[in-house]
């Protein structure tokens, strides 16, 4: 059995479940560990999470772990914005890695960009074929989910006319820096809403482009929707008390249009306590209408709230030897072979 050699940057909740995958997979095996929080340098990376010991010791130094000898990094570093929102400095980053001959899968949403931001696809893609590496962005969303598994799912239809995904997290139990952008306990009306429904929007709305090329539907516009809700009681995530009237929830409504009708969406709800409020529901459904009527699927489980970073990292893990030996360049995860469990 061949053995690829991983460097794992960032180990946040994604990087906590691909360490404990690759823990359990004869074909892999972790090189180096790579984070900036001063609480886990220096410690071995698979007794930080309580895992059984990796035998390699938590770095702060990118740069020392990229002279290594290995095969592919996975990126699971923070999003990091230009001053205009963009996605350039992260799109460096993934540079910087590819330069150094390493191939680089991620979650990062520097997704299905030939539509979204052509330069940084062409910046990566070219970096890619001239130092014969790939990168492929994969995960949940944008990935898996959205639009991977619908789009799959759609091969069974005779046509499809139209395609609507929804999911959504409970974030009462996540302490991510990110989560703050949801705004949770704070007063509606000096809440930057309309920062936040495009700031959602560049991370998830890629899922909706791939959709609509794969499917063969031509856009002639998209729109992006945005509901909040506040408390109607106290809530107690585990990060402090949430007041009633205060924000608590968000649904993002994003739309490929034709003629004035949504012909493919993906419905996003962020929130907290789902087990206390219900409203909005988080569905993990995928519709789907065309020739037959219409297909119907829930998946659920996809997100509990002990594991739910599980469905993030497992595409980008398992599809490593797919990207190691595959072509070089900016790599669609629907364009490799069939993503399944590594051993």
């Amino acid at each position: 059995m061949k053995q690829y050699k991983v460097i794992v940057w960032g180990l946040g909740n994604v990087g906590r479940a691909a360490i404990r995958m690759i823990q359990e997979k004869q074909s892999l095996k972790l090189v180096a560990a790579v984070d900036v929080d001063p609480k886990k340098i220096g410690r071995d990376s698979g007794e930080i999470f309580n895992f059984p010991k990796t035998g390699i010791t938590v770095t702060d130094n990118i740069e020392d772990a990229l002279k290594l000898d290995a095969d592919v990094v996975l990126d699971y570093t923070p999003l990091v914005r230009d001053e205009k929102g963009g996605f350039t400095p992260s799109a460096l980053d993934i540079c910087r890695v590819l330069k150094s001959k390493k191939n680089v899968v991620t979650t990062l949403p520097i997704y299905y960009s030939q539509v979204t931001t052509p330069d940084l696809y062409k910046m990566i893609n070219d970096t890619a074929k001239e130092n014969g590496v790939s990168y492929l962005p994969t995960g949940l969303l944008p990935g898996a989910y959205a639009s991977y598994i619908p789009t799959v799912l759609a091969g069974l239809m005779g046509h499809v006319d139209k395609i609507t995904v929804q999911s959504g997290e409970d974030d009462q139990h996540n302490y991510s820096s990110w989560v703050k952008v949801f705004g949770y306990g704070m007063d509606p009306d000096k809440f930057p809403q309309d920062k936040l429904k495009l700031g959602i929007a560049s991370y998830y709305i890629s899922g909706v482009y791939e959709m609509g090329e794969r499917l063969g539907i031509k856009f002639d516009d998209v729109k992006v929707d945005h509901a909040w809700y506040t408390a109607p009681e106290d809530l107690h995530p585990t990060f402090g008390t949430v007041k009633k009237g205060t924000i608590y929830g968000h649904k993002f409504t994003m739309s490929g249009m034709v003629k004035g009708e949504a012909k493919v969406s993906l419905i996003y709800v962020h929130k907290i306590c789902d087990d206390v409020v219900k409203t909005p529901a988080i569905d993990n459904e995928i519709h789907i209408e065309g020739m037959p009527k219409s297909l119907d699927i829930s998946i659920n489980g996809m997100m509990p709230l002990d594991e739910s970073y599980v469905t993030s990292a497992a595409p980008s893990v398992n599809v490593i030897p797919m990207v190691v030996d595959g072509p070089s360049g900016f790599l669609q995860a629907l364009d490799l072979k069939v993503v399944t469990p590594l051993h």
